[in-house]
């Protein structure tokens, strides 16, 4: 199968339309017709529904553009190491990551880093955070870094802390509750919440809620969204409250929003740096050696 008959079926499903896959990646819109219709012949296996506008892939073409991405970032990821390797004779270590509050923790660290060890050559990814520990087990990248949920149950996954700390409530200026200095559990749960969906957060929506219930409280989550930003605009426009860690920094001033802490609250999480346990890359071990040094000071 021939690797960029894969891309040009992400990017038919992702555009959602044969002209815009066309010209994304510079060619006709006969050739990614061919190309699609040629993995349909190799599987034998309908894709996409052609008859939907914009087109649709089938139950099988989501299956397979799930494996699709898989494929095509660990193809990028051995391609990015050899080209590296060749050219500069230097070693690759791959990092992803989900959030901004996630790397904080290294912003100082990989400097120094890259200065004591100047033949591993660092690059970092974001990702969705419910594809970090799937990422890290099929060897995409080497170290992922995430919050302590997203590796709960696995394993063959090593993990080490970097910073801990509480989530807290986010308000708007107009929120009953933005005055407060501290909220307690009952006063929290009286009012909707806007939540990042599981499609997005995976495991940790779920902890979320089981936290909540370890306060004594159902939580009323009235809108769940895809991303940071569109949770800010409905806390800033609705009136929701928000869970966000307490080291994150708002985009807007205090006295429009803000961060409050839960009183006596199960939310808690961790910052974790993980890796696979029998990971082979002789770049993990110098990393990790320096980064255990400098966070255990």
């Amino acid at each position: 199968m021939n690797i960029e008959k894969v891309k040009y079926f992400i990017d038919l499903v992702e555009c959602r339309n044969f002209t815009e896959t066309a010209k994304k990646n510079f060619v006709s819109q006969t050739t990614i017709s061919q190309q699609v219709a040629s993995l349909e012949k190799e599987f034998d296996i309908i894709l996409i529904d052609r008859k939907q506008i914009p087109i649709e892939p089938t139950q099988a073409g989501w299956l397979f553009y799930n494996e699709a991405i898989i494929l095509w970032k660990q193809y990028n990821h051995m391609k990015a190491k050899l080209i590296n390797y060749q050219q500069n004779n230097k070693q690759t270590l791959t990092i992803e990551y989900s959030a901004l509050t996630d790397m904080q923790s290294l912003v100082t660290f990989i400097p120094d880093f890259k200065k004591q060890h100047p033949n591993i050559e660092v690059e970092i990814n974001k990702v969705l955070l419910k594809d970090v520990p799937d990422y890290l087990e099929k060897g995409i990248y080497d170290v992922a870094i995430a919050f302590d949920s997203a590796f709960a149950s696995r394993e063959n996954i090593q993990t080490y802390p970097l910073y801990q700390g509480q989530y807290c409530a986010v308000l708007n200026q107009l929120h009953p509750l933005f005055d407060h200095y501290s909220i307690s559990k009952k006063e929290l749960y009286q009012y909707p919440l806007v939540m990042l969906s599981p499609s997005v957060i995976g495991a940790s929506y779920d902890l979320m809620i089981e936290h909540a219930i370890e306060d004594g409280f159902q939580p009323n989550i009235l809108r769940t969204v895809d991303d940071v930003e569109t949770e800010l605009f409905h806390i800033l426009t609705e009136g929701l409250i928000g869970f966000f860690p307490d080291n994150y920094q708002l985009p807007y001033p205090e006295d429009k929003v803000r961060l409050i802490s839960l009183e006596d609250s199960h939310h808690l999480f961790k910052i974790e740096i993980a890796y696979l346990k029998n990971n082979t890359n002789p770049a993990l071990y110098p990393f990790l050696q320096q980064i255990k040094h400098s966070f255990s000071q």
